[in-house]
């Protein structure tokens, strides 16, 4: 028994049964197997138990048949994955939109039911199936589910199921879920009560002071300023040099003021009754002026950013026809991103301005000339690397209801067929706003194309404030009418969370009202901030908001220049003829004011 080789076959199994006898009782075997197996122990230990060499091991044994899921676990990982992509596609319907508190529309395909899974079952998979960001350290697929809810169908709307290309999918996917725009410091939320302090008492004073005026006031989307200074600030920090804004009358005083800087004092006096030598001295040297002129001037303003950069923000002038304004905007952008330095075709950098079209939500769909804008939005000749859109959302278009003015379930959904992505926000959660313009402003940079923000709020007065729009609307407008102001909630808010006093809050209000009242007892001119833009004619008939010796050098051929100008000599020739003869047809002795291509 010295030699261990020899124990294989069948003696390998006596072997093991003697050794087994020994470890048991060393007196159940004879005096030379209980020597050999008590010296050499060490080694039948490794005979007995070789190491194992797994590769060789299994491709001895035989293939194990692979066990597939039942019907059942199938169904359940199935309607789990579609769970999920239902939230993503149509949780905006169970999002609370509307600050009037009105219940979302809901969908039953955001129903555990709808997919034949309960929680039982989510609890059972593990949250890989759900997958994308907030999975990330789920304990199980019901726990991804909640954060999926918490984020698609809490205060913002998400519609990005109608964009083609993956990547940008994808990117949307991550930039909403991973919630990154979301953080901001205590410094910043108090700096936000502000500014929401400013817009709120500012039309709270001139409801008070001007009964009656017209001032389209922007009580109800409030947040509309403090977005318009995010993106500015966000284009500043970028490197863009221009950010050109149209918007028709809501809330154009407010941004004015308060987004251009434009003085109290000189706002204030268009509500004055003043004579025409005090109009020319406030708004323009060579102006005519008229009483609702305040809700067309154009003006510009120069922002500087932390960084160093400087970016000029200009609010286009705007008739009374609301988006009118949009294609101006755009081609006013356009020309600012391209250079002409040298020979050849301009070249365009759409980061040198960038485009922000305000709209009305009945106008955003009701005017054509929103679908023809957006339809030229990505051909070369008119792309301007993408425009940012805020529906300004009061719920309600002049007296008529959504349902009399439009046939889609939003004001936005027109964007659907340019496969601009499109957010829906409650106006009355601050954070929200601001993180969906920060998410708007990156989308833009990355992609160079366009992002609609449709801001829902509500009107706190009429159409203009001279009209009464209980008569039409007097459920929502008892909603209205003991609804909490923004500037109260934020306030609260803030309070709750220690982060201001009620005494500085008040400070802050005490302050602002202060500001306007000095203002409107001031006497002397308004120190412009920026430029007034105004079209007119003189006596001589000139039509232009441009001096005459700018237009002769707008270009460095002399003989272009020499064209241009004589063209327009003959253009003013005969719009002064027209004038002339305006005049004389009806005894009209006022200068007829014509508006030229801006």
């Amino acid at each position: 028994m010295s030699d261990l080789t020899q124990h294989f076959g069948p003696n390998t199994g006596y072997l093991i049964e003697r050794y087994e006898a020994f470890l048991q009782d060393n007196n159940a075997v004879s005096a030379e197997e209980r020597d050999f197996f008590t010296n050499r122990s060490h080694e039948i230990e490794a005979f007995l138990n070789p190491p194992v060499n797994n590769s060789t091991l299994s491709a001895s044994l035989p293939t194990p048949k692979r066990t597939m899921p039942t019907e059942e676990e199938v169904a359940r990982i199935v309607g789990a994955a579609r769970l999920r992509r239902m939230i993503r596609e149509t949780g905006h319907k169970a999002a609370q939109l509307d600050p009037l508190g009105s219940s979302p529309l809901g969908d039953r395909d955001l129903e555990l039911k709808a997919h034949g899974i309960t929680k039982a079952d989510l609890e059972a998979l593990p949250a890989s199936v759900i997958g994308g960001v907030l999975a990330e350290g789920a304990k199980n697929a019901l726990i991804a589910v909640e954060k999926l809810r918490s984020v698609y169908c809490d205060t913002i709307g998400y519609e990005t199921d109608h964009i083609q290309i993956s990547e940008e999918q994808d990117w949307l996917y991550e930039a909403i879920e991973s919630r990154r725009y979301f953080a901001f410091t205590n410094e910043q939320k108090v700096a936000l009560l502000e500014r929401i302090t400013q817009v709120d008492t500012f039309e709270r004073f001139l409801h008070k002071v001007y009964v009656g005026a017209k001032r389209f006031s922007i009580e109800g989307t409030d947040m509309l300023v403090p977005m318009l200074d995010l993106l500015i600030q966000q284009s500043a920090k970028t490197g863009t040099q221009e950010v050109v804004i149209g918007l028709a009358h809501r809330g154009r005083l407010n941004v004015l003021a308060h987004v251009m800087e434009k003085p109290y004092s000189a706002i204030l006096a268009g509500f004055k009754k003043l004579s025409e030598e005090e109009a020319r001295e406030l708004y323009t040297e060579r102006s005519d002026y008229s009483g609702d002129v305040k809700y067309h001037l154009g003006y510009e303003h120069d922002v500087n950013a932390p960084n160093g950069n400087q970016v000029r923000v200009t609010l286009v002038p705007n008739p009374s026809h609301l988006e009118a304004v949009n294609p101006v905007v755009e081609g006013r952008a356009r020309a600012a991103q391209d250079t002409r330095v040298e020979r050849g075709k301009p070249k365009q950098n759409p980061d040198y301005a960038l485009p922000i079209a305000i709209h009305g939500d009945s106008a955003f769909p009701g005017q054509g000339v929103v679908a023809e804008t957006l339809n030229l939005s990505r051909l070369e000749g008119y792309n301007t690397g993408g425009s940012i859109h805020i529906i300004v959302n009061n719920q309600i278009g002049f007296t008529a209801d959504p349902q009399e003015s439009r046939s889609t379930l939003y004001a936005g959904d027109l964007a659907k067929g340019f496969e601009v992505p499109i957010v829906h926000v409650n106006a009355d959660d601050p954070i929200a706003c601001l993180a969906m313009t920060l998410m708007a402003h990156e989308y833009r940079e990355t992609f160079h194309k366009d992002f609609l923000i449709d801001l829902v709020g509500y009107r706190r007065y009429g159409h203009n404030e001279g009209d009464e729009p209980a008569f039409t609307q007097p459920k929502m407008y008892a909603i209205i009418e003991k609804h909490t102001r923004l500037r109260e909630l934020w306030a609260q808010h803030l309070t709750a969370e220690g982060v201001i006093t009620q005494e500085e809050s008040d400070a802050l209000l005490i302050k602002v009202e202060a500001q306007l009242q000095e203002a409107r007892n001031s006497n002397e001119q308004p120190v412009m901030h920026g430029t007034l833009r105004l079209q007119y004619l003189t006596e001589e008939g000139d039509i232009t908001a441009v001096p005459r010796e700018n237009l002769r050098h707008s270009t460095n051929s002399p003989k272009a220049s020499s064209s241009m100008i004589a063209l327009g000599e003959g253009y003013l020739q005969s719009a002064k003829r027209a004038c002339k003869n305006s005049k004389a047809s009806t005894g009209d002795t006022q200068k007829l004011s014509l508006s030229p291509p801006f």
